[in-house]
């Protein structure tokens, strides 16, 4: 059975050294502490603790574009403890709401007042070092585990992967040199015209030029196509109609006429990774010391502890401790959006956010947070939707669902 840790407050509030999960229900049956919160779970003793151990506690972290490995390591005087081991998910959906919220906006003011068009009162959006609603949210949401972590156990440092990713080497398969990183590997700041330009100003397909040309996307843009130069293609009026509709049987030959290498969708994921980790850095320096390694010396680690890989234990091997065992309980973290538009305040006492259990009849036991409500009808009784880290179960009896805790800035989801 994996080892599970409860971090451990003083009458004060002061943090302590995380114990056995079964010694934290121990203290609470005898009354010498209460329960604060069950997931993650964490008790207060009733007493002022004067003398404490200060072992040393590292928290390393995997910084990913989906995922993210987070690790507490205890180094104590013959052995290292792995106290804490989860993965958060990033959210993936930002961009499509910040895409509907506009919709909506410019829907507003079109039948509130018509006025022309400004483009000089975006200043959100013209500020020096500005990231992107999805990457930014992504940066943050890892401030706030580590904020939610200072508040439950004594950190002495942090230690993060440094992750350094050549995209203009995966794009144009070399290395350039230094100087060159500052050039635009485009021909020009139009992609149309550079298409055209590229291809010798005629279709690439029957190779008429004195027509009307168009620059077609190889991989259309309704496919996440990139609207790069390594995705065009000039093709005249006949040529590109015939494409429409069933772009996918040309790819394979419209890449080899440009030597594209193709659309570099997972490049996305790259730049998500490397977009904001200075400022991640800082914030993080600001609140403990800041130790940084390399992907080499992590897989050089894991290799040599023969551990498996995986974003958690990653994070372990991160903080350079070699630990005793990594028979740990794992989570998986999700952080909570602030905003929420639910119609519904609660169902039988139960709210969004909340983490809940049921059983169903096959026996299968689901934990997650719930989704969606609804309430009794004449048809239905009322019942839940809830995600679980292996399922999305949709419309479980209310009734017969336990309630579990009441998170407020973060799930925390047991993984099976």
């Amino acid at each position: 059975m994996s080892k599970e840790y409860s971090f451990v407050l003083d009458a004060n509030g002061k943090r302590l050294d995380p114990t056995i999960m079964q010694n934290a229900w121990r203290l609470v049956r005898q009354k010498k502490a209460v329960l604060v919160s069950k997931y993650p779970m964490t008790i207060q003793l009733k007493k002022v603790v004067e003398d404490e151990n200060r072992d040393e506690v590292r928290m390393g972290i995997d910084d990913g574009a989906e995922h993210v490995g987070i690790a507490l390591m205890q180094k104590c005087q013959t052995r290292n403890k792995v106290l804490l081991k989860a993965t958060m998910e990033h959210r993936s959906d930002v961009s499509k709401k910040m895409t509907i919220r506009r919709e909506y906006r410019r829907y507003h003011r079109y039948w509130k007042r018509h006025r022309p068009a400004r483009f000089d009162n975006r200043g959100n959006s013209r500020k020096a070092g500005r990231l992107a609603p999805s990457i930014q949210q992504k940066r943050q949401a890892v401030l706030r585990i580590a904020d939610n972590l200072l508040r439950l156990i004594r950190i002495d440092s942090f230690y993060l992967e440094d992750v350094s990713i050549d995209i203009r080497a995966l794009t144009d398969d070399y290395q350039p040199y230094r100087w060159q990183y500052q050039k635009s590997n485009r021909l020009d700041e139009n992609l149309r015209k550079a298409a055209i330009l590229r291809d010798g100003g005629g279709c690439r397909e029957c190779g008429k030029s004195d027509c009307r040309l168009e620059v077609h996307h190889i991989m259309p843009r309704r496919e996440n196509g990139r609207n790069t130069i390594g995705n065009l293609i000039t093709l005249c009026s006949s040529c590109h109609d015939k494409t429409k509709g069933r772009e996918e049987q040309f790819e394979e030959s419209y890449y080899a006429m440009i030597r594209s290498k193709g659309n570099h969708t997972g490049l996305k994921y790259v730049a998500h990774v490397m977009a904001g980790k200075t400022r991640l850095r800082a914030e993080l320096s600001a609140r403990l010391p800041l130790i940084l390694t390399t992907g080499g010396d992590t897989a050089n680690k894991r290799m040599d502890w023969g551990i498996a890989k995986s974003h958690s234990n990653d994070a372990i091997c991160i903080t350079g401790l070699e630990p005793e065992s990594i028979d740990v309980q794992e989570w998986t973290l999700k952080p909570i959006r602030h905003q929420s538009k639910a119609g519904m305040e609660e169902v039988l006492g139960f709210r969004h956010h909340d983490i809940v259990a049921y059983t169903f009849k096959n026996g299968e036991r689901h934990e997650g947070y719930v989704t969606a409500m609804y309430p009794a009808d004449g048809k239905r009784c009322a019942s839940l939707n809830f995600r679980s880290p292996t399922k999305h179960c949709k419309r479980a009896n209310a009734k017969k669902c336990k309630l579990i805790c009441r998170p407020s800035k973060i799930y925390w989801l047991q993984c099976a």
